[in-house]
Parts: structure tokens; C-alpha cells; sequence
């Protein structure tokens, strides 16, 4: 207990970056949890459906347009070489928005007709400038990360997620709830961020940024970092399409309301992932190349450790949302939201091993070996893509999440261990301790429903 004290209080320690961390995510998913019944009485399921369609359009150029640079803004050990980095992401960016702004002046209707967006009107030609802000706040994120300035970056995580929901709920209060208000949310959350990040510090920098340009550098750090875009880019955007496919297959098969329904669960199922990966993931990461660099014995023991306390962790919520989801949906945000409590059952053991993944992800990129993470998300990418393409063939929404939920699970857990097994961990007996603590925790939630149901509760009628 005292050593753990004393490794609080301990300047910069992993313990206390990511107390710091922790506690700042847990206010962030606090607002998010009061909020939400607030916002889903507001605004209907197409409103949500739409601005899915509009972020999942966003979500995929914010990878294109950067060829992956900024994930290796941890690696470089010389300052020069991470300054170069920004630079080369920041020119990317630019480059990427004037392309993208030229094709939407010729291709913004044929795309919204196409992606049945007639609600968003105008915002379309939004796009490039969104893009922009995603991207400096990505870079921003990334260096208060470097610098080891957790707390900063806490106090703005805070703040955007107060302005941006709060902007969100007035303005659909005032106008009855259009997917135009979500979209303004977004964008009044990025300037948030991306106004307190520079002024977090960052601005300090901004001389010692702009005197270092070099295109020498650049190309340096280009071709030092040319795994990124070869491997860590077309990995991270496979992923993307993967977990975007139902909001586009749903959209051409279903319609806008169940898209709403499924991003809303979505949505509320990524607040714990959030919690804890915004806590865990930049910390781990930087913690994580350090020891492969200094002690590299002893990465397979922390990585194991937390994948452990991950597991125990996420098991019972996500269990209890997938047994229970149904119920909680209609009780706590209204009877038509109810249709995003079965979404939620189908995926919430997913959850259980994506939430897993937040111990096991950065190892590839640790180990140098990404071309691995490609192979794993394209694996997901057709399991999930499968599952989807059958329900859409039967014209049954059940079928197709269920195959879906059951493809991600099976794609996150065998990826966390093939990562286990390159770290030289019993990978067999891990594997059985997992599924037996799934399989026991699922059939508890079960008996308890059972039992619940046989009360014939006048409420859950």
C-alpha cells in the first residue's frame, strides 16, 4: 500500500499520469451518462442515424489524410525528429483539405443522395473543415502525450464535453431536435478543443515549431517512419471500415432510424471504452515503449497484468448490459430507444475484449510489427462484412448484429492472443481462463433475468 503511495505522488510516474488520467475520463463519462437521457428525448433516432453517417464520412478521411504519422509522434527520441513529424502532418493535412474541398464543389450532391444525408443540407461542405479540426486535434492530443502533460490535457477533455453536449441540447431544445444541431455540436467541441490545447501550452512552442521547419527532416522522418503508412494506416483504416460497416450497410438496407438506434447504443457502449482507454491508452503506450527500450523483460509481465484486470473489469457492465439491455434502454431513455437495447446485447461481449485490447493494441507498433495488425483487421473486416451481408440477405436486422457482434468478438479476442503469444505468454491457458470467466459471469446475468422476469414486474411489461 505504501509503495503504491508512494508511486502517486511520484512526479511523471505511471501511476500517477494515470490516476490523473483516470479521474479526469471518469468526469468526462459522468456528463456523458447524465446527459444522454437528456439528448435522446430531444433528438430521434434518424436525427442520430444521419450525423452517424456524417462522422463515419469524417472518420474516414481523418485517417487517409494524415498517412498515419501522427501515431509515431511517441517514437522519436530526438525532439527535432517529433517537430518534423508535426510538420509533415500538419502539411498533409492542408494538401488533403484543398483536394478535398475542390472534389465536393463537383461531388457533394451525388454523395448525399447516395448516403440519404438530405438532412445535413449545406453542412456537407462543411466536411474539409471539420477534418482540419480532427486532425490539429489529434496532433495536439499526441504531444500533450509526449510531454507527459496529462492534466492539461484532462482539464480540456472536460471542458469540450461540457461546451459540446451543453451547445448540443440548447440548440436541439430550441429547433425540435434536427441532425443539423449534432453537427454544430461537433463542431463547437472541436473548436473547444482545439482553442485550449493551443492555449494549454502548446503555443509556447509555436516559435521553436515554426524555426525548426526543415525539409530534410521531413523526409527523414518519413522514411524512418514509412511503416505507418505502409502498415499502421491501411490497419487502422480496414479497422475503421469494419466498425463503420453497419452504419452504411444499415443505412442502404434499413433506413436512418435504425442506424440512429444502432449508433446510439454505439455510443453508450463507448463511454467506458472511452473512460478507460483515454485514461489507459496514451499512458500504457508511452510507458510501454519505454520499458521495451530500457527492460524488455519485463513488457510481456505489465502487459499481461493489465489485460487481466481489464477482463475483470469489463465483464460484469458489459455483461449485465448484454443480458439486460433491453430493459435499461426502455427505462432509462424512453420506449423508443428500446430497439438499441437489443443492439447493445449483441455487442456488448465484444466490448468486453475490445476493452481487453487497450493492453495488447500498441504492441505491434512496439515489436515493429504492423504488418501483423493489417492482417488481423482484415480478418475482422470479413468476418464482420459476412455477418452483415447475411442479415442484409435475409432482410432481418437480429441477424445481421448478432453475426456482426459475434464476428468483432471473435476477431478482438484471437488478435489480443496472437499479441500475447508474440510477448511468449501461455496463450492456451490465458484463453481458457477468459472464456470460462465470460461463460460463468454470462450465465449468472442470465439465471438473475430469469428470475426477475418470473416476479412479473408491472415496469418491465
Amino acid at each position: 500500500m505504501r509503495s503504491s503511495t508512494q508511486a502517486m505522488r511520484q512526479r511523471g510516474s505511471f501511476a500517477q499520469n494515470f490516476a490523473v488520467t483516470l479521474s479526469g475520463t471518469t468526469i468526462v463519462a459522468a456528463i456523458g451518462f447524465v446527459l444522454t437521457p437528456i439528448m435522446s428525448r430531444i433528438y430521434p433516432p434518424s436525427s442520430y442515424g444521419q450525423f452517424a453517417v456524417f462522422s463515419s464520412v469524417v472518420g474516414n478521411l481523418n485517417l487517409l489524410t494524415t498517412l498515419g504519422y501522427p501515431g509515431a509522434m511517441l517514437m522519436p527520441k530526438l525532439r527535432e525528429h517529433f517537430l518534423a513529424l508535426v510538420h509533415l502532418s500538419l502539411l498533409l493535412t492542408v494538401a488533403a483539405i484543398v483536394v478535398l474541398g475542390g472534389l465536393l464543389a463537383f461531388a457533394a450532391e451525388p454523395l448525399r443522395n447516395f448516403l440519404h444525408l438530405e438532412g445535413v443540407g449545406g453542412w456537407l461542405y462543411t466536411i474539409p473543415l471539420l477534418l482540419l479540426l480532427f486532425n490539429l486535434n489529434a496532433i495536439m492530443f499526441t504531444w500533450y502525450t509526449r510531454d507527459k502533460a496529462f492534466t492539461k490535457r484532462v482539464g480540456v477533455d472536460i471542458a469540450t464535453t461540457l461546451a459540446g453536449r451543453g451547445f448540443t441540447i440548447s440548440y436541439g431544445w430550441r429547433f425540435g431536435g434536427p441532425v443539423t444541431g449534432l453537427i454544430l455540436g461537433e463542431f463547437f467541441n472541436r473548436i473547444t478543443a482545439t482553442v485550449a490545447l493551443l492555449y494549454g501550452g502548446i503555443w509556447r512552442n509555436l516559435g521553436e515549431l515554426w524555426r525548426s521547419f526543415s525539409w530534410q527532416n521531413i523526409k527523414h522522418v518519413a522514411r524512418e517512419y514509412k511503416d505507418f503508412p505502409l502498415y499502421i494506416l491501411p490497419a487502422g483504416y480496414v479497422q475503421t471500415v469494419s466498425a463503420q460497416l453497419p452504419v452504411f450497410a444499415l443505412t442502404t438496407g434499413f433506413g436512418s432510424t435504425v442506424v440512429g438506434l444502432y449508433s446510439f447504443s454505439v455510443s453508450l457502449l463507448e463511454i467506458p471504452i472511452s473512460l478507460i482507454g483515454n485514461a489507459i491508452a496514451p499512458v500504457f503506450a508511452q510507458k510501454a515503449i519505454e520499458v521495451h527500450q530500457n527492460e524488455p523483460e519485463r513488457l510481456p509481465v505489465i502487459t499481461l497484468d493489465l489485460y487481466y484486470k481489464l477482463l475483470y473489469l469489463g465483464l460484469l457492465p458489459f455483461g449485465a448490459v448484454t443480458v439486460f439491455g433491453d430493459w435499461l434502454f426502455k427505462f432509462v431513455f424512453g420506449a423508443r430507444w428500446e430497439a438499441a437495447g437489443l443492439f447493445t446485447a449483441f455487442l456488448g461481449y465484444y466490448y468486453v475484449f475490445k476493452l481487453t485490447s487497450l493492453a495488447t493494441s500498441g504492441i505491434y507498433t512496439v515489436y515493429g510489427k504492423q504488418r501483423y495488425q493489417l492482417i488481423a483487421n482484415c480478418g475482422n473486416l470479413v468476418a464482420r462484412g459476412t455477418g452483415l451481408a447475411i442479415g442484409l440477405y435475409f432482410h432481418d436486422v437480429r441477424i445481421a448484429m448478432m453475426l456482426f457482434g459475434l464476428g468483432s468478438m471473435l476477431g478482438s479476442f484471437l488478435t489480443d492472443l496472437h499479441i500475447l503469444y508474440l510477448l511468449r505468454l501461455p496463450v492456451l491457458r490465458i484463453a481458457l481462463r477468459s472464456v470460462l470467466l465470460t461463460a460463468g459471469v454470462t450465465g449468472l446475468l442470465y439465471l438473475l433475468r430469469l428470475g426477475i422476469e418470473s416476479l412479473h414486474l408491472p415496469f418491465l411489461q
